[in-house]
């Protein structure tokens, strides 16, 4: 994503379509890039994050030049990820730094510290698996991940047509004026309940009508399995499958009779997990991989040691590796590998 540079004078293309390709054309073809990969994304992404974007590949060379443009540059690359794996608000943290970088100022330490502490991309493959979930996600479809979708079509119409609720929500209406609390889709949502139950608004306050309309119908939508209204008609719970930052959420609604083997298709719901580049794990697995990651720490210390002694070339490779305790003729390829870890 980061633009590129051109070198020299930008020259006249002749008729062959020869020449150097200039700044300005690098540029706008970068843009364009960048605005298409957003405009294929879920929940409306274009929208609210082309102007970073724009004002990104609008910045002067001099810009380019500034001490923290790197940190901006690696930055940038998370505001095209698919925003189930950001684990912060990317785009808000990129307004920032990308104002300070426009006014020639450097970027404090905190922020640095946050800009190192953002873990790489992850693949072009993982993303897109990611995105395509997105865009069923954003309209409820989790059909694809389920064997079971008729439990839930099942227990909507079983309440639809239950004298009960529609009873109850008639009593709703009386009481509050729903369509304040509706959104611009007419619905409304009751509040979430977050990872290991925690639940930051949970305190009961009953002062205001908000304030007692969001506790009755908390309760509500308790009573009869649901996420909300939409209009008149329930939007009743469903099994789920979300990506999250730090990890995969199933959730299974209260009404829902369980059945691992049969409810789930654990192949996709792997292969959408396992997207991010979970490695494959276990006792060998584990034990193998830490006694890597130990050759890999002693290689970087005997490199270190090779160079302070006047090594170099193919002789500091072959000390190295004969400290490690490896065939002479081994392949120097391996230690490059070692040394990535």
């Amino acid at each position: 994503m980061s633009p590129g540079v051109c070198r020299g004078a930008p020259r006249i293309l002749d008729g062959a379509g020869e020449g150097v390709i200039c700044y300005k054309k690098t540029m706008n073809a970068g843009l364009r890039a960048d605005l298409k990969r957003l405009e294929a994304q879920a929940f409306h992404r274009a929208e609210w994050g082309r102007a970073l974007v724009r004002k990104f590949h609008a910045l002067p060379a001099k810009c380019r030049r500034h001490p923290d443009y790197r940190r901006l540059a690696q930055l940038s690359r998370w505001w095209l990820a698919p925003i189930s794996l950001w684990p912060i608000d990317v785009d808000g943290l990129g307004w920032r730094v990308l104002d300070r970088i426009r006014q020639g100022r450097r970027l404090d330490a905190a922020t640095c510290l946050l800009l190192d502490l953002l873990d790489e991309v992850p693949s072009e493959g993982a993303q897109q698996v990611v995105a395509d979930h997105e865009h069923d996600v954003q309209y409820g479809g989790y059909e694809s991940l389920l064997h079971a979708p008729h439990k839930h079509g099942f227990k909507e119409s079983e309440i639809e047509n239950d004298p009960r609720f529609v009873a109850e929500w008639k009593a709703f209406k009386r009481v509050f004026e729903v369509r304040c609390y509706r959104d611009h889709k007419g619905m409304i949502r009751r509040r979430m309940v977050e990872e290991r139950d925690f639940r930051p608004n949970f305190g009961f306050r009953w002062r205001t009508a908000a304030e007692k309309f969001r506790e009755a119908f908390d309760a509500f939508c308790h009573r009869w399995n649901l996420y909300g209204m939409r209009g008149d008609r329930p939007m009743v719970l469903k099994m789920t499958v979300n990506l999250t930052p730090f990890g995969t959420m199933i959730f299974i609604p209260a009404y829902w009779s369980f059945d691992p083997k049969r409810d789930f298709r654990w192949q996709k719901i792997t292969a959408l997990h396992r997207a991010r580049g979970v490695p494959r794990q276990g006792p060998k697995l584990g034990l193998g991989r830490l006694e890597r990651q130990e050759d890999a720490r002693r290689a970087r210390e005997l490199l270190k040691q090779a160079v302070a002694s006047g090594l170099r070339g193919d002789r500091k490779v072959l000390w190295v590796m004969t400290r490690l305790g490896w065939d002479p003729r081994t392949d120097e390829s391996r230690l490059r590998r070692l040394l990535k870890r």
